[in-house]
């Protein structure tokens, strides 16, 4: 219907004036509101704000960001004046975007957070606005100042590609409605953060609360079953770090990672030393574990003893050898370790971590327990203390274990033997058994050795980093005690009856020569070999205690059936040349010539 009294023209008009009265209506009820929510927060720099930092008369909220006239060229009506500084930005080594300097709304941001411009610097006035609480942002976790290298990452352009090349990041198109990219597709610091909006604290566009804003972006493998996401254990009363929600799982991804001015720069860590994030709370308060503690053991893993080593993307074998809890451990896919009594390849805590298989080849995702293991003490082994000198002498473990070897322990595939042939064996023990490295290298106070400590070879008191004790040195007194790691799978009743070598006794009850005078305890490698033993039965002699005989310059033992054999050697100053062992073969004693 035209309006009474107009022309054409003017009936046509009135429609569009009435619609810009309400558009003009609507954005002055939005900046209104706007203006009421940003009132209430740290955001209000006027002299009613609740802050620290507020102005000395100025009553204008908005003022401070925005005006309607004379503003700068940026959008929105952007009112203050833009930093000339060359920014430090972040860098990592498993960083697959391109950072460049800031840009956008983070440009903008940065205007007042990197301190550098006067909070009352506005472009719409010559005059600057005279703050009570100084000139400018003071230090703190607010002033992000121009070093942004240990701040998330800004200005960057999440695609597609980066999301598929990285396999970590969520498809930009499933992001959801509150975290927006820019219209150039970039993150910025309004992808997290609405600086008109505190309903979630620290102005972040949702709730964190469970990891909840980082998996937006985010998505680690195995965090759905990490012990990370579901524990309940309180930080409530632990100050280390900066911990904003209760629990484990409420603080998720916060528990070791800090957004903004994080010690640990690369992957942004809490604090600066890698191992801290996780021994922060695996120090008995928080996780149930004191791992700190067993760290500190005679023989250990110890993560302490080299800083600023490790890189997750660093080569096996590098200049220095160090040893870092996340070598072990995937953060985000440890999950609770079960107390299962039967055979498992690898368990809950080694969920998702690399390796080395049993040929060598590197491993993305290890599938059993020595695939960890072969990392470092494999082809390119790190150094181990006090390590015995053998005759077949490689510090390789996989070539080791290899079950091609004339004998290994059956580490990387059961054992071979039948139970008739390993008498000495425990009942409990059958044929066709498969151990773990863990089986010997353990926590001496954990569950497997009949304690309460935590398990896995973080740390003992006996070297090298066993679950019991084993004595290597000569002149060793037999007892349960001396032997007691040998004893957990080996009777030591059998063993002292010589129900497989009739020399056993007269060796380490009457010697007292330790089991590692003759036998290696991981397994023997062919080709690693210096003379012409057979090394079946873990035969491998150790050369600090063990010579070639004098005449023959021979050190060699020879397996001549089930039970029997000949050694040729000088052992205690003793020579043995072709003695025999064997049913019926009484052996001869230390005053005795063989």
């Amino acid at each position: 219907m035209k309006p009474i009294g107009s022309s054409p023209r003017q009936a046509r008009a009135a429609p569009v004036r009435a619609g810009l009265v309400l558009c003009a209506l609507v954005l002055c009820s939005q900046v209104a509101a706007a203006q009421e929510q940003v009132a209430r927060t740290v955001h209000n720099l006027s002299s009613s704000g609740p802050g620290r930092v507020r102005a000395a008369s100025e009553g204008r909220v908005c003022i401070f960001c925005h005006a309607s006239h004379n503003t700068s060229a940026m959008v929105p009506l952007w009112n203050r004046e833009l930093s000339n500084a060359s920014y430090q930005i972040y860098r990592s080594s498993t960083l697959d975007a391109r950072v460049q300097q800031p840009t956008g709304s983070s440009k903008l941001c940065l205007s007042c957070h990197d301190g550098t411009i006067a909070m009352g610097n506005i472009v719409s006035q010559v005059e600057r606005i005279r703050m009570a609480s100084g000139g400018y942002l003071p230090a703190g976790l607010t002033n992000l100042g121009t070093d942004l290298s240990d701040d998330h990452p800004i200005s960057f352009v999440y695609s597609g590609g980066l999301a598929a090349a990285d396999r970590q990041l969520v498809n930009p198109g499933n992001l959801g409605f509150h975290v927006q990219l820019d219209s150039d597709q970039q993150v910025q610091c309004t992808t997290c953060h609405d600086a008109h909006d505190n309903t979630y604290g620290n102005f972040l566009v949702m709730d964190n609360a469970s990891g909840e804003l980082c998996m937006t972006c985010h998505k680690m493998d195995g965090w759905n079953s990490s012990a990370h996401r579901t524990s309940n254990a309180s930080m409530a009363d632990r100050q280390l770090g900066d911990w904003p929600y209760r629990n484990v799982a409420e603080n998720a991804c916060r528990s070791c990672h800090r957004p903004h001015s994080a010690a640990g720069r690369e992957r942004l860590l809490i604090f600066e030393n890698e191992e801290d994030n996780c021994l922060s709370c695996h120090d008995g308060q928080v996780a149930r574990t004191n791992i700190r503690s067993e760290i500190q053991k005679r023989s250990a893993h110890d993560p302490t003893r080299r800083t600023g080593e490790h890189d997750p993307v660093e080569k096996l074998g590098g200049d220095r050898d160090h040893v870092e809890c996340s070598d072990c451990h995937n953060p985000h896919a440890v999950a609770k370790l079960s107390r299962s009594s039967r055979y498992v390849p690898i368990d809950e805590t080694l969920a998702k971590v690399k390796g080395v298989s049993r040929g060598g080849s590197p491993v993305q995702e290890a599938r059993h327990e020595y695939e960890v293991c072969f990392r470092c003490h494999g082809d390119r082994a790190v150094k181990v203390d006090r390590r015995i000198e053998r005759q077949s002498d490689t510090d390789n473990l996989r070539l080791e274990f290899n079950p091609s070897n004339p004998s290994a322990h059956p580490i990387v595939s059961p054992s071979r033997g039948s139970a008739s042939e390993s008498v000495s064996l425990l009942s409990s023990i059958p044929s066709g058994t498969q151990l773990r490295c863990t089986d010997c290298h353990n926590s001496d106070d954990g569950p497997r050795a009949g304690g309460s400590g935590p398990s896995g070879p973080h740390g003992s008191i006996y070297e090298p980093l066993l679950e019991r004790n084993y004595s290597t040195r000569d002149d060793t007194p037999e007892s349960l005690f001396s032997y007691a790691l040998c004893y957990k799978c080996h009777s030591r009743t059998s063993i002292l009856n010589d129900d497989s070598y009739r020399g056993h006794k007269l060796h380490v009850e009457g010697v007292q020569a330790p089991c590692s005078a003759c036998h290696d305890p991981h397994g023997v490698s062919r080709a690693a070999s210096r003379g012409g033993s057979d090394h079946t039965h873990l035969i491998n002699f150790d050369l600090a205690i063990v010579s070639p005989e004098r005449n023959t310059g021979r050190m060699e033992y020879r397996d001549t059936g089930r039970f029997s054999g000949t050694c040729t050697l000088t052992c205690h100053n003793v020579p043995h040349v072709k003695a025999k062992y064997g049913p019926g073969i009484q052996p001869k004693g230390p005053n005795q010539k063989p």
